[in-house]
């Protein structure tokens, strides 16, 4: 998948005039409402058998930077080191992690949730790549397909609509506090 971005610096210049924290507020808000038609299809394209799946699929925001923290914790561990000092590393990456992913950084997802169950984890998976028992019934990808050229465009509208509205609301408070 190709695309173009246009307006970056134009939205940097905005989410600039915002507290880092209210910005990536906005834009987490502005991609889940956009992503939330997409898993609408996905629901309507997953395997009926008892529903579970469909019912499963969700939209919402989650820290990537864990999984770089609970590694240096593993590898610390690992290497014979107190708790003490695999705590401090788990830390450390996640400050580096979170240093090098800028300001506004977020992280959205789309898709199964994981279930209780190694077992609820797995079905989904099977079910749209398949295994050397059960045909793939895709739905993840399908609904990507038919839905992402609108994506990036309800996306941009609702990264402006949101920025805008933080914007209109900081302007409002710092009103406020001068009378």
């Amino acid at each position: 998948m190709t695309f173009r971005l246009d307006g970056a610096t134009e939205l940097k210049e905005q989410l600039d005039k915002l507290r880092a924290s209210t910005a990536k507020a906005a834009l987490q808000r502005a991609g889940l409402k956009a992503l939330q038609p997409m898993a609408d299809l996905a629901r309507s394209l997953a395997p009926e058998k008892t529903g579970e799946l469909a019912q499963s699929i969700a939209v919402g925001a989650q820290a990537k930077n864990d999984e770089v923290g609970r590694l240096a914790y593993r590898f610390v561990m690992g290497g014979g080191g107190t708790r003490e000092q695999a705590v401090t590393a788990m830390r450390q990456a996640r400050r580096e992690e979170k240093g090098r992913r800028g300001a506004y950084y977020v992280d959205l997802y789309m898709g199964p949730r994981a279930g209780r169950s190694r077992d609820e984890v797995i079905k989904g998976i099977v079910q749209e790549f398949g295994s050397f028992r059960v045909e793939p019934h895709p739905y993840m990808r399908p609904a990507f397909e038919q839905d992402k050229d609108a994506l990036m465009q309800r996306l941009s509208d609702e990264v402006r609509a949101e920025v805008a509205k933080a914007i209109s609301r900081a302007a409002a408070r710092a009103a406020r506090r001068k009378t």
